[in-house]
């Protein structure tokens, strides 16, 4: 992080109506955000880095993922502190807990076991991302979605929340590949052929391999007018195909290829 950590003052607060005790400043604090996308950061209101050891943005990860039902403390445990004696582990939750409280606001979390991320002090960009989809806006939740989930972003000594990270960003970026080709289908459907071809770009670069993803894009591109770069992507998907997996590609991109190349007169 970029920044250093600035731990909120304990004690009062002084404002231009005096001493404001910190318990009943939540009107005075902004509101802090997580962004989990392309890497991992906890920023406040107004956008600034406001820094944060590896572990508690750790904590606060698996919480925001976790949404409502919250995580238990034996499994925020088990992901961080997988090889530490139960007495000591138990003990380092509960000074990451105090410290988090401290760095941000005493009202952080609901709930003691299960664990809560308390919504009406910080958001998070997963949290968003999940609930844009559950409500159809496939636009918003494609925006929010900037890079794979913690990209970069390592626990050394915890190889526990190392799986359940590796787990979690392949679920998200299965999510989000899905609302592109929703997102695709729909632009050919409404005929804007611009949007098509950019969000099943998306997709491909998302994963290069995928035939849905190159069948979509290589459909947009020709009914956009533009055959032969939908050509070239098809020959270079198959060539990616065969040196990557050593297989043949997809039945459906080579039959959609030599009807193009041949209708081309390529």
């Amino acid at each position: 992080m970029s920044r250093a950590a600035c731990p909120l003052p304990v004690g009062p607060v002084e404002s231009s109506e005096g001493l404001i005790p910190t318990s009943g400043r939540a009107h005075l604090a902004l509101m802090f955000r997580l962004e989990t996308f392309g890497g991992l950061a906890l920023v406040d209101g107004a956008g600034a880095d406001v820094g944060g050891q590896h572990r508690r943005l750790a904590l606060l990860a698996v919480l925001a993922a976790a949404g409502p039902r919250g995580v238990t403390r034996d499994k925020v445990v088990a992901y961080l502190w997988p090889e530490s004696p139960a007495e000591n582990a138990r003990h380092a939750l509960e000074q990451l807990i105090y410290a988090l409280r401290r760095q941000v606001d005493v009202a952080l979390f609901l709930g003691t076991d299960p664990l809560h991320l308390n919504p009406r002090v910080i958001a998070s960009d997963l949290a968003k991302f999940e609930a844009a989809l559950e409500l159809g806006d496939l636009s918003g939740a494609v925006a929010l979605y900037r890079g794979p989930f913690l990209d970069g972003f390592y626990l050394g000594d915890a190889g526990e929340f190392e799986r359940w990270v590796e787990s979690e960003r392949a679920r998200l970026a299965e999510r989000f590949a899905a609302a592109l080709e929703r997102l695709g289908r729909r632009a050919a459907e409404e005929g804007d052929r611009v949007a098509a071809v950019e969000t099943w770009r998306k997709a491909v670069a998302l994963d290069p391999l995928s035939s849905r993803a190159m069948l979509g894009l290589m459909t947009a591109l020709a009914a956009a007018g533009e055959r032969a770069v939908a050509i070239r992507h098809g020959r270079a998907y198959e060539a990616l195909v065969r040196h990557e997996l050593g297989a043949e590609p997809a039945k459906a991109v080579s039959t959609l290829l030599r009807r193009l190349a041949s209708q081309t007169g390529g």
